[in-house]
């Protein structure tokens, strides 16, 4: 039996024989990187000069994390939509990209009439916004309220500490 430390007062206990599946044995080696990264890019220097960069870097890899889960253990099993297309919407600004509304259908992992419902009812609730394409009447682009976006960061951020990190993602 092997432990890997998931927090200082918490190891994780698993069986070196339950990983024999090469995708689970894939899960357990992205873990071990991630918790890696997590250790140096969350060092109070990193986060000082990170300039937001480490919180979408994190979406990034939660998001990463959830697909492979998916195709692990099926979609049908989990479902976030509105969720799904929130972290989205972090990611692509990170990156400097934009979201379309299919974009967003695609990327919330359900039917696009449900992904549909979602993008409408986070619009209500003021936690995305719909801009029209100025060069593409069809298209519309999705982005986050500043306060989803505050949210979001600040979900990043608990995540951070819940790893036993001690220093947290920049609060915007």
């Amino acid at each position: 039996m092997r432990h890997i430390a998931i927090r200082d007062d918490h190891p994780a206990t698993f069986e070196d024989e339950q990983f024999t599946d090469p995708d689970l044995t894939e899960l357990l080696g992205q873990l071990r990187d991630v918790s890696a990264k997590l250790s140096n890019a969350l060092s109070p220097q990193a986060v000082d000069s990170a300039d937001g960069q480490v919180a979408y870097s994190l979406v990034k890899d939660i998001l990463r994390f959830r697909r492979l889960r998916d195709r692990l253990l099926g979609h049908d099993l989990f479902g976030e939509p509105a969720w799904d297309i929130l972290l989205e919407l972090f990611a692509a600004k990170g990156s400097g990209k934009k979201l379309s509304v299919s974009g967003a259908c695609y990327a919330s992992g359900v039917p696009s009439s449900t992904a549909l419902r979602w993008i409408v009812r986070l619009e209500k609730e003021a936690w995305i916004q719909r801009v029209d394409d100025p060069l593409d009447g069809r298209r519309s682009w999705l982005a986050l309220t500043d306060r989803a976006e505050r949210c979001i960061r600040e979900f990043v951020s608990q995540m951070a500490i819940g790893f036993g990190q001690a220093a947290q993602c920049p609060h915007y």
